[in-house]
Parts: structure tokens; sequence; C-alpha cells
């Protein structure tokens, strides 16, 4: 059986992994995070085990210099003796475009990260090359693919459907994917055990990237982004939805069409908006200190919320249950207090001395949750089952 899986999260210039142990249940048995990889300077590192806490500083040039400084630690803690002792490296993959769920990296998956890169050039580029690396290096080592849209897979055609020509769908894979799939569907499961008879549920993922889902019977009848994780709610500091027949004044504005994109992708969401910082808690701040933008920052973005509340209540025909998750969905209180506020319409009453757990009140109609997601678990369980069989 394959029990012992790595589970690797990319970021542009992070890293992340878990080491998980299936013949200890599923446990999660050590954690390693790796930020400003690809930085000149040396990239600080945090190592986290049941009973080690390690940091430091290590020049990662790449991701995979990250992956085996973080290979290198679970065998100073005697966690692993070398990489022969894993079963498989998982993968929380992006956007696999026609490939959904959970696969086996070979040359025809590599193929589609490199087809839809343009649909996630933050992402595919980065996952694509550490698979290429590590299978030449180390060809024994297992690679399964989970892809964040295969949640999402089930959606009706009628809801995954630009209006565009219809060839492009066929021909480009011009259609909604939706992303996060691996914490909505936590929070599905979750849920399904929490309360069973919630059979009509929103999972609202808010954190650096952020996502709404409409959850029936436990699946995924629709979600706020697109083709690609840049539609949607805004984020940090990516545009979120937005008229593209904006672009050819920007451009002529701008000076260029790459220069226009950069900014949709890198300069804006929050950090655009507000002025001030891609980080929320910047943004209240600033907010509370009489900084218009930001007061505008942080409306737009609840309205944002509110609008696919109203928009999910209706494809679900009602609505048994909200739940907050992510790093912001979990941690700002005041960003869920104003959601709410302007949920009191559906008979949505929060307690606000209540942090996690069920955070409505008695009285509420809808129950509210706040839950923390556990997206490595579902990537871990994708792998096992995938190498398992």
């Amino acid at each position: 059986m394959a029990d012992k899986i790595i589970v690797l999260n990319l970021g542009t210039t992070s890293f992340k992994c878990k080491l998980f142990d299936f013949a200890r249940g599923e446990r999660a048995i050590a954690s390693c995070a790796v930020e400003r990889v690809g930085a000149a300077a040396p990239s600080p590192w945090q190592f986290k085990a049941s009973d080690a806490r390690q940091d430091g500083l290590a020049p990662c040039r790449d991701h995979a210099a990250a992956f085996h400084l973080c290979i290198g630690l679970l065998q100073d803690h005697g966690l692993i003796r070398s990489l022969d002792d894993l079963d498989g490296a998982g993968f929380k993959t992006v956007h696999g475009g026609p490939i959904s769920g959970a696969v086996p990296v070979d040359d025809a998956v590599l193929a589609v990260l490199d087809e839809y890169a343009a649909f996630a050039p933050a992402h595919n580029p980065m996952y694509a090359a550490l698979m290429r690396q590590l299978r030449a290096k180390h060809p024994a080592l297992s690679q399964v693919a989970c892809f964040e849209t295969a949640f999402h897979a089930g959606m009706p055609a009628y809801r995954a459907t630009y209006g565009v020509p219809y060839a492009w769908m066929t021909k480009y894979g011009v259609r909604r994917y939706g992303f996060h799939g691996a914490s909505h569907s936590y929070i599905a499961a979750k849920l399904r055990d929490l309360a069973p008879d919630a059979r009509r549920v929103i999972s609202l993922h808010l954190g650096g990237s952020s996502s709404l889902c409409a959850i029936k019977d436990g699946k995924s009848i629709a979600t706020s982004m697109g083709a690609t994780p840049q539609s949607g709610l805004f984020q940090n500091n990516r545009v979120g939805d937005f008229d593209l027949f904006c672009l050819p004044r920007l451009v002529a504005g701008e000076g260029s069409l790459d220069r226009v994109m950069d900014i949709l992708a890198s300069a804006s969401g929050f950090l655009g908006l507000s002025g001030v910082s891609n980080d929320l808690r910047d943004v209240l701040q600033a907010a509370d200190a009489g900084n218009n933008q930001a007061a505008l920052a942080f409306a737009a973005f609840v309205d944002n919320c509110i609008g696919y509340i109203g928009m999910f209540t209706a494809y679900l025909q009602g609505l048994d249950a909200v739940v907050f998750t992510g790093g912001i969905g979990l941690n700002c209180a005041p960003l869920r207090e104003k959601i709410c506020q302007h949920l009191d319409y559906l008979g949505v009453a929060i307690d606000p001395k209540l942090t996690t757990g069920k955070i409505s009140t008695t009285n509420s109609k809808i129950a509210v949750w706040c839950l923390e997601t556990d997206e490595e678990l579902m990537v871990a369980r994708q792998t096992h089952n995938v190498l398992g069989n």
C-alpha cells in the first residue's frame, strides 16, 4: 500500500509540503514551508513535526531546491531515510483543462499543463517544471496531479459555458472550470459530518485567493471562478471580474497589452483598489484610520461576496448553511460580521463572540459555520487512492 505521501503546494515564490502517513490513519506527521523561493537572498524556511519546531535560512533558486531542502529536513528528523521511503508525491495542481480529478503524472499530463499555462500562468509552469525535474532526477518517485478543477467538473453544462462561439469551448477550452476544489470539497465532506441535514451550502474560501462555491447534496453546482483563477471575487492583487472591452483603452494608456495584463494579475485587487496593501489586515487598519480608498476596497469585497451569495442561493433554491474558511474567512471577524449583516433578509444571525465551529445564534434561520479547511489532506487522499489502485 501507498502509506507515506508527500503533498506539494507551490506558490509563485513559496513552497509548502506535508508528509502524511496513512499507516497511522491519514495523519500529517510533518510540514515544511519555504518563502521567497528564487530570491537572491537566502530563503526563510519553517519545519514542524509532532516533537520538533525549527526555522532557518537557505538558498533556494527554484522549487526543486526548496523540495530537496524539505526532504533533507525530513531526513534530519528521522521521518524518512531517503526518497525511496516515499510512496508518492501529490501535487495540488491548478489547471488541467480537460483532465479532471487525480491522475498519475505522465507526458500527456505535462503537455496539458503546458497547453493551459496561459489560463494559469502563475501556477502551471512552476508545477510542470518541478514535475519534470523530479522525473529526471528521481524517476522512481510516483507523482500524482490532483487538479483543483475536479470538484466543479459536475456543474451543469449551461452554467459552465460563456456566451462565446461554441467552437471556442471545444477548440480552446474556454469555459468555466472553477478552482479551490480541494478546499470546497473538504468543507462539503466536513459539513456532512457536522450537519447532515444541511443539503444546500455556500462555502466561502476567503484568503489571498478567494472563491465561493454552491454545494448541493455534497456536490458543486456553481462557483465564482471561471476559466482562470483571475475571475470572480477580486483577490489580494488580482482583478477578479472585469469588463474585457476596457482593454483597448487601457493598452493605449499603459503602452502595451503585456503591461495591462501584468497590472490586472499582480497590482489590482485589494492592492490596486486600496492603494495600501494586498493584505486585508492592512486595508482594514487604513480604513479605520480614515483612508477612503481602503474603505472602498473593503466595501467592494463585501459586496462581491453578497452578490455571489444571492446568486448561489437562487441556484440552490434556498440555503441551509454558510461556511467561512481560508485565512481571511477564519481570522477576519469584521468581514464575516459585515457579510452576515447583509444576509439578515434571509434570517441570518451570528454571535460575534463565537469565532470557530458554528457561529450562528440559536434563532438564526440559516446555520453559519467557521471551519478550518484541509486542502493537503484532500490531495493526500486522492494520491493515496490513485497509487493504491
